[in-house]
C-alpha cells in the first residue's frame, strides 16, 4: 500500500475531545470571541449575523404589541390610570427580568457546540462530564423530548396567531374587509412556510431590512405616544407592578398570562442560538429590540391614559390615522417574520433530537456554508404547515388563539429553568447557592404557567395534545432504540478489528498480526476545525465507551465444548480449486466459503465488526474476498478536501487482510455515493475495489417483534408498536446515502422486544 497520510483514530478522538472541552467551533463562541473565533474574525460577518438574528430570532417578541395590551384589558374595557401604569410596568419587567436577565444573560451561556435550546441543555447533562448517574440521565433525557415537544406545539400556533393578528387590522379600516382576514391569513402562512427551502440565511437578510423598519417605527411611536402623558414613565418603577398586583387580586392574576404573551419568543430565541451565536443575539436584542417594544408598550399605555375609548385596538389607534393602511402592512410582514423564529428553533431542535437519538433521523439541509446551524427540515416544515392552517381555520380570530396561547411556552421556559439548574450544579459544579439563587426565576415560571393553565378548557388543549403527539412518537424512538442497543450488545456477536484476523484464521493466535494504518493531522487553518459525528445507526460507535464491556456472543454453529481452540477459524488455501474454505480448526464442522468480488460492510465502529458482517457470517457462512467495513462521519465544516476524505485501516497478513475505511464528509454534503469512495480507496491508497458487478453493499434490516403480553404490558407495548412502525420506516438511518438497488443486500434480523 502507498504510505499516503491519513488520520489515525487516536488523533482524531483527541481533536474531538480537545473540541469538546474548549467548544472552539460553536458559533457562540465564534461570535463572542471575535478574534479567536474563525467565523467572526471579520467585523462584517459580525454584523451580518447581527442584522440577519433581527430577521429571524426576534419577530415573535417584536409583534408582541400587536396584542399584549388588547389581551391585557380585554375583559376591562374602561381601565383607570393606576391600572395602566401597572400593567405597564408588568410587562416592562417581565422584558427585563426574564427576557434579559434570564435569557439573556444566564440561557444563553449554557450552549452545546453553539447550538441552544433544551437539547443542548441534555447533551450536556448526558455527556461524559456530566456528574449525574445513568438513571437520572434517562430522566433527563425524557424530560427534554417532553419540553422539545412543547415547543413544537408553540410552532403550530406562532404563526396562526401572529399573522391573524396583524390582518386583522383590516377590520379597523372597513367592516367589509372582515371576511377576507381569514383567506389572506392561510395565504400568507402557505408563503411563509414555502420559502424555508430557501434557508435562514437568506430569509434573514431578506427579513432583517424589513424588522429594522418595523423597530423603528414601534420605537418612533412610542416615544410619540409618551408625550401624550408622560407619567406613564412610573411603569419603570417595579413598586408600580406589585402594588398593581396586589390591588386587582384574582383579576391581575388573571392578567398575567396576558403578560407573558410579551415573551412568548424567548424559547425560540434560545432555540435559534446556533443560527447565528450567542455575541449577535444578545447585540441586537439590546441595541435594538428592547428599546423599540419598551417604547411601544409605554406609548400605548399612555394613549390609553389619555383616550380610554381607544383600548379596543391601541396598537393601531397609536399610530396616526394617515400612516393606518402602511402600518397594516408593515404588521403583516413582521408577523410574518415573527413565524420564522420558531418555524427555525423548530428545526433546530428536531436536527439535535436526531443527533441524540430521540428522533428518527430526518432528512436534514444545510442552508449555509458559513454557520453550520442553518438548516431546513422539509417533512417537519409541512407537517408544521398542515397543523397550522388548522389551527387558523378551527380558532378564526387571534382573540380566540390568545387562550390557547402560551401554557406550552410557559411549561417549556419552567423546565429549561429547572434543566440549567442541574447543568450549573452538575456540569459546571456552581456552588448549591448560586444554583439556589438563579432558582427564584421559578417563582416566576410558576406563576405564569398557574395563570395560563385556566385556559386549558379555552384552547389551551390544542396546543397540549399536539406537545403529546410529538411526545409520544419521540419517546418511542427513543425507548425502542435503547432496548435495541441493549439487545444487540447482548446478544449478537461481535469481534474487535485487531482480533478478527486470528478469528479468520489470517494469523495464528502467537503470529505476528499486520495493521497498516496511514496518519496525518488535519491541516487546521483556524477558520473551523474539524469535530466528526457519526451517522446514526443501531451498531454504536464505542470507540469511546469504557464503561460498558460489549459481550460477545457466539453464533450456535461456532459454539463448542470444546474451548481449546473455540471459535477460532483458518483459511485453507487449496490450489486446485478457485473455492477458499474458512473452517473451525479444532472440528472442521462449519466451512465459510469465499466468494469473489468485494463486501462492503456499512458500520458505526471504529473498533469492533457489525452486527451486519456477523449476521453473514453466521447465516450466509461466506465470506467476500475483499472485506471492507465502511464508516461514516461528517465534520463541522462544509466540504471536506478530497486529500482528507478517507482514512484507511489495513488488518490481517501480507497475503489475506481486510480493510476499515472513515469517509469523512461536511454538513452541506448532501449526497453520498459508496462507488466514489470506494475508486477514491482504489486510486489513492491502492485498495483492490474490483471492476464491473463484484461489489455488495450489505446494510441492516432490522425488524422489531413485539413479544409483550397481558395488560400490564400495555404502555409499552404500544410504544415498542409505534417504534416498529418508525423502524420500518428509517432502517439504518443514512437519508443521504445512495445506494445501487443492483449492488446492495438488506440483511434481516428480526429483534423480540
Amino acid at each position: 500500500m502507498v504510505q499516503q497520510n491519513l488520520i489515525s483514530n487516536i488523533h482524531t478522538n483527541e481533536s474531538v475531545k480537545n473540541d469538546k472541552e474548549k467548544n472552539t467551533l460553536s458559533v457562540s463562541e465564534n461570535s463572542e470571541h471575535q478574534t479567536k473565533g474563525s467565523s467572526c474574525k471579520s467585523i462584517r460577518l459580525y454584523l451580518s449575523l447581527t442584522i440577519g438574528s433581527l430577521g429571524i430570532i426576534f419577530g415573535d417578541i417584536g409583534t408582541s404589541p400587536l396584542y399584549v395590551i388588547r389581551t391585557i384589558f380585554a375583559d376591562n374595557l374602561h381601565p383607570t390610570r393606576q391600572q395602566c401604569i401597572g400593567a405597564v410596568s408588568l410587562v416592562i419587567w417581565n422584558l427585563i427580568i426574564v427576557a434579559s436577565i434570564k435569557y439573556g444573560i444566564f440561557i444563553l451561556m449554557a450552549d452545546n457546540r453553539g447550538e441552544g435550546g433544551t437539547f443542548a441543555l441534555c447533551a450536556l447533562l448526558t455527556g461524559e462530564h456530566s456528574r449525574l448517574r445513568a438513571r437520572a440521565k434517562h430522566v433527563i433525557s425524557i424530560v427534554s423530548i417532553f419540553a422539545a415537544s412543547l415547543l413544537i406545539g408553540d410552532g403550530a400556533l406562532t404563526p396562526a396567531i401572529s399573522v391573524l393578528s396583524a390582518v386583522e387590522g383590516l377590520a379597523t379600516t372597513s367592516q367589509a374587509l372582515t371576511k377576507w382576514i381569514l383567506p389572506v391569513t392561510v395565504f400568507i402562512i402557505v408563503i411563509l412556510f414555502f420559502v424555508q427551502m430557501f434557508g435562514s440565511s437568506k430569509i434573514g437578510l431578506t427579513f432583517a431590512p424589513i424588522m429594522i423598519v418595523w423597530f423603528v417605527v414601534l420605537f418612533s411611536i412610542g416615544i410619540w405616544r409618551i408625550t401624550l402623558d408622560p407619567s406613564i414613565l412610573r411603569a419603570f418603577n417595579p413598586w408600580e407592578a406589585v402594588s398593581y398586583l396586589i390591588r386587582e387580586k384574582q383579576k391581575g392574576f388573571m392578567q398575567i398570562g396576558g403578560v407573558f404573551l410579551s415573551v412568548t419568543g424567548l424559547e425560540a430565541f434560545y432555540a435559534d442560538l446556533g443560527h447565528f451565536g450567542r455575541g449577535p443575539v444578545r447585540t441586537s436584542w439590546l441595541c435594538v429590540v428592547l428599546p423599540s417594544v419598551m417604547a411601544n408598550y409605554l406609548g400605548q399605555g399612555a394613549l390609553i391614559m389619555h383616550s380610554p375609548e381607544m383600548i379596543s385596538n391601541p396598537f393601531y389607534n397609536a399610530g396616526p390615522a394617515w400612516f393606518r393602511w402602511p402600518l397594516i402592512i408593515l404588521a403583516t410582514m413582521a408577523t410574518i417574520i415573527a413565524s420564522q423564529a420558531i418555524i427555525t428553533g423548530v428545526f433546530s431542535l428536531i436536527s439535535q433530537a436526531a443527533s441524540l437519538g430521540f428522533s428518527p433521523p430526518l432528512r436534514v439541509i444545510h442552508t449555509s456554508k458559513k454557520v453550520i446551524g442553518q438548516i431546513y427540515v422539509p417533512a417537519i416544515n409541512w407537517i408544521i404547515l398542515l397543523m397550522t392552517i388548522s389551527i387558523t381555520l378551527y380558532f378564526r380570530s387571534s382573540g380566540q388563539l390568545a387562550h390557547a396561547y402560551g401554557v406550552t411556552v410557559c411549561s417549556d421556559m419552567l423546565i429549561t429553568s429547572i434543566l440549567y439548574m442541574c447543568v450549573m450544579r452538575y456540569v459546571w459544579n456552581n456552588h448549591w447557592i448560586r444554583v439556589a439563587l438563579f432558582g427564584t426565576f421559578l417563582i416566576i415560571d410558576i406563576t405564569f404557567l398557574s395563570a395560563n393553565v385556566v385556559k386549558f378548557f379555552e384552547g389551551a388543549w390544542v396546543a397540549l395534545l399536539i406537545a403529546i403527539v410529538f411526545f409520544i412518537f419521540g419517546f418511542s424512538w427513543y425507548y425502542g432504540q435503547t432496548l435495541l442497543r441493549k439487545y444487540l450488545n447482548f446478544y449478537a456477536q461481535t469481534t474487535t478489528l485487531i482480533q478478527l484476523p486470528v478469528r479468520l484464521g489470517l494469523s495464528d493466535l502467537d503470529g505476528k498480526l499486520t495493521q497498516e494504518s496511514k496518519h496525518e493531522e488535519f491541516k487546521r487553518s483556524g477558520s473551523l476545525l474539524l469535530d466528526y459525528q457519526t451517522a446514526s445507526s443501531d451498531d454504536e460507535d464505542d470507540d469511546d465507551d469504557t464503561t460498558n464491556e460489549r459481550i460477545n456472543v457466539p453464533p450456535e454453529s461456532l459454539t463448542n465444548t470444546d474451548t481449546t481452540d473455540n471459535n477460532r477459524l483458518e483459511f485453507i488455501d487449496d490450489s486446485d480449486d478457485d473455492n477458499n474454505i474458512f473452517r473451525i480448526s479444532s472440528t472442521g464442522n462449519v466451512a465459510f466459503t469465499v466468494t469473489p468480488g468485494l463486501g462492503v460492510f456499512l458500520t458505526t465502529s471504529s473498533r469492533h465488526t457489525p452486527h451486519v458482517f456477523e449476521r453473514v457470517l453466521a447465516r450466509i457462512h461466506a465470506l467476500p474476498e475483499v472485506a471492507i467495513f465502511l464508516k461514516l462521519e461528517y465534520a463541522r465544516i462544509p466540504i471536506v478536501d478530497l486529500t482528507h476524505r478517507l482514512k484507511v485501516e489495513k488488518y490481517g497478513t501480507d497475503e489475506r487482510h481486510f480493510y476499515h475505511i472513515t469517509a469523512r464528509y461536511g454538513y452541506s454534503e448532501h449526497k453520498i455515493h459508496l462507488f466514489d469512495i470506494l475508486q477514491l480507496a482504489a486510486t489513492e491508497y491502492h485498495v483492490p475495489v474490483p471492476v464491473g458487478h463484484k461489489i455488495t453493499f450489505f446494510i441492516p434490516a432490522i425488524t422489531i417483534r413485539v413479544i409483550r403480553k397481558g395488560w400490564r404490558t400495555l404502555p409499552s407495548k404500544l410504544v415498542l408498536s409505534i417504534y416498529s412502525v418508525l423502524k420500518n420506516v428509517f432502517p439504518f438511518g443514512q437519508k443521504n446515502l445512495h445506494l445501487s438497488p443492483d449492488h446492495t443486500v438488506s440483511v434481516g434480523m428480526v429483534v423480540p422486544l
